[in-house]
C-alpha cells in the first residue's frame, strides 16, 4: 500500500491532520478543566531534571505529560502529510504548490504551538498567554480544512456577491466569537491550576459580550440560508454551520447558568473546533463569487452545482 504517493493517500493524511489538530485542542481543554495545567511545572522538561513525570507524581502530571506527548503524534502526521503533498501532481504532472504550502504551514504550526504552550507554563498559566494558544489552533484547523478541500475533486461553488459578503462577515464575526470565548474562559474558574491568575475582567460582562457576538453570527448565518437558495452545496454547508452554532449556543448557556462545570467546558471546546472547521469549510467552498446577482449569475451557480 502506497502511504504517500497517491491522491487517496494524500486525502487520508489531510483528513488525519485536520482531526489531529482538532483533537489537540480538546485534550488541551481537558488539561485546563482538570486543573492539570501545571502538572508539569516547567518546560520543555516536565520537572527540573526530568522530561517525564516521576513515579510519585500525581494524576495532574500524567494528564499534562500525556497532552505533551500528543505533539509527537501531530509531528508524525505532519511529516506524512508533507511527504504526500510533496509528491502530489496535478493533471498536467506539475507539482501542486498550494497543497505543498498548506502542508508546510500545518507542519510549522506545531512548533509554534509548542512554544506558546511552553511560555504559558513558564509564566504560571498567564491567562493571556494561555488564550493566545487558540490563535494558531484555529489557523491550523483552517489550513487543514483548505487542504482537505484541495485533495478532494470538488469544485468551489459560485455564489451571489451578497452571499459571499455574508460569508466573509460571518467568518470575521466567528473569529471574534472564538476570541471572546477565550477571554470568558480567562475570567472564569477553569484556569488550569488552582493558583493560576485570572485576567481580572468581569465574568458576567465578558460573557454577555460573547453572547452578543454569537447572536450576530447566528443572524448572519440565517441570512446566508436565504441567500444561498440557488446553490445547494453552499446551503448544506451553511446549514451544517447553523446546526453547530445552535449546539454551541445551548452548551454555552448551559455551562454559564450551571457555573461552568468542567465537563460542559470541555464539550464546548470540542464544539469550538467543529465550529472553526465548519466556518472554514463554508469560507473556502464559496470563495468564487458569481459576477452578479441576476438570473445569469444564478444560472452559473446551478451549473457549478451540477459539475
Amino acid at each position: 500500500m502506497d502511504l504517500v504517493g497517491s491522491p487517496v493517500a494524500l486525502r487520508r493524511w489531510a483528513v488525519a491532520s485536520l482531526l489531529a489538530n482538532m483533537g489537540i485542542v480538546v485534550t488541551g481543554g481537558l488539561v485546563r478543566v482538570t486543573g492539570s495545567g501545571l502538572g508539569c511545572p516547567t518546560w520543555p522538561q516536565c520537572t527540573p531534571g526530568s522530561y517525564v513525570p516521576h513515579a510519585a507524581a500525581d494524576v495532574h502530571a500524567f494528564i499534562e505529560f500525556g497532552n505533551r506527548m500528543l505533539t509527537f503524534v501531530l509531528v508524525v502526521i505532519a511529516i506524512g502529510t508533507f511527504l504526500a503533498a510533496w509528491r502530489a501532481r496535478d493533471e498536467a504532472g506539475r507539482p501542486r504548490r498550494l497543497v505543498r504550502g498548506l502542508a508546510l504551514g500545518a507542519a510549522l504550526g506545531i512548533p509554534a504551538q509548542a512554544v506558546i504552550g511552553g511560555v504559558s507554563v513558564l509564566t504560571g498559566l498567564n491567562p493571556w498567554i494561555v488564550g493566545l494558544h487558540l490563535v494558531p489552533s484555529v489557523a491550523l484547523i483552517v489550513l487543514c480544512v483548505v487542504l482537505v478541500h484541495e485533495t478532494w475533486p470538488v469544485p468551489p461553488v459560485a455564489v451571489r456577491p451578497l452571499a459571499r459578503l455574508l460569508v466573509l462577515a460571518a467568518s470575521a464575526v466567528g473569529l471574534l466569537v472564538m476570541l471572546l470565548g477565550v477571554i470568558v474562559t480567562g475570567a472564569g474558574p477553569n484556569s488550569g491550576d488552582g493558583g493560576a491568575a485570572r485576567n481580572g475582567l468581569d465574568l458576567e460582562a465578558v460573557a454577555r459580550t460573547h453572547s452578543l457576538s454569537v447572536w450576530l453570527t447566528v443572524g448572519l448565518t440565517v441570512a446566508l440560508i436565504v441567500t444561498t437558495s440557488g446553490a445547494p452545496r453552499a446551503r448544506r454547508a451553511v446549514l451544517v454551520l447553523f446546526g453547530v452554532e445552535l449546539a454551541q449556543g445551548l452548551i454555552g448557556y448551559a455551562q454559564y447558568f450551571l457555573a461552568l462545570p468542567a465537563a460542559l467546558v470541555a464539550l464546548h471546546m470540542l464544539g469550538t473546533t467543529v465550529f472553526a472547521a465548519a466556518l472554514a469549510n463554508l469560507w473556502w467552498l464559496t470563495r468564487r463569487a458569481s459576477g452578479d446577482g441576476s438570473r445569469n449569475g444564478r444560472a452559473r451557480e446551478q451549473t457549478t452545482e451540477r459539475s
